[in-house]
């Protein structure tokens, strides 16, 4: 069986994880739930939204920093739990993003709105120089087994917590799940116009990440706050 992440599952979760926020949001204002269980759902969407900027996006991709193993396998896991691709694909994804911005070839790239809702990220037929950092993930501990296994560990939580409780998978996870991806949609939208990548976005609603042209300035930077 073949458990690994593909570009066609992309669409299908971000609209089951949509469709879990607007079914707790209805639940919360008929009365049918507390609302503190709101809560519950940005409080895991800004912890996934961290590790995902943290492990993804700056550890995995661009090499910012350093840490330990198991900082790391910990950071691959939380990325996979948040359902938005595999260590090894973001990783050839973003560079290769970051090698043909605002371009043809540019996999994150969305035209309008609507295209939020109806274009996955394009994963296939990278070029070679962006799969040069897979290779080079491949060679770390974790990274080829979370790939290859990728929606087992998703399978596993979404078990655990629909035998704790409907609630707890709702709020504590389907609809978290929703909004990570969205808000990462969003920022790709959002953090890219006419005149190239943009400083617009505001981190705290997008993933965790912001100044998106300072990024692109110092891909490998992970502070940008001297500019």
């Amino acid at each position: 069986m073949d458990l690994s992440f593909k570009p066609k599952h992309y669409l299908p979760v971000l609209y089951t994880g949509l469709a879990a926020l607007v079914l707790g949001a209805l639940l919360v204002l008929t009365g049918v739930v507390w609302w503190p269980w709101l809560f519950l759902t940005w409080g895991v969407y800004c912890f996934l939204a961290i590790t995902n900027s943290a492990g993804h996006h700056r550890l995995f991709c661009h090499g910012s920093y350093e840490t330990s193993t198991f900082w790391e396998v910990f950071l691959i896991l939380t990325g996979t739990l948040s359902c938005y691709s595999s260590s090894l694909q973001y990783c050839v994804t973003h560079s290769w993003h970051h090698k043909y911005a605002d371009t043809d070839g540019d996999p994150h790239h969305f035209e309008s709105f609507w295209d939020v809702f109806r274009e996955s990220y394009r994963m296939e037929n990278a070029p070679l120089s962006s799969r040069k950092a897979m290779a080079r993930l491949l060679k770390r501990p974790g990274h080829a087994f979370f790939h290859r296994y990728f929606w087992a560990f998703p399978a596993l939580l979404v078990v655990i917590l629909a035998a704790i409780g409907w609630k707890v998978l709702l709020f504590g996870y389907v609809a978290p799940v929703g909004v990570i991806l969205f808000s990462a949609a969003m920022f790709n939208f959002l953090s890219h116009d006419d005149g190239g990548p943009n400083n617009k976005t505001i981190a705290l609603f997008v993933s965790g990440e912001g100044r998106h042209k300072l990024h692109h300035e110092n891909p490998h930077r992970w502070d940008l706050r001297q500019k």
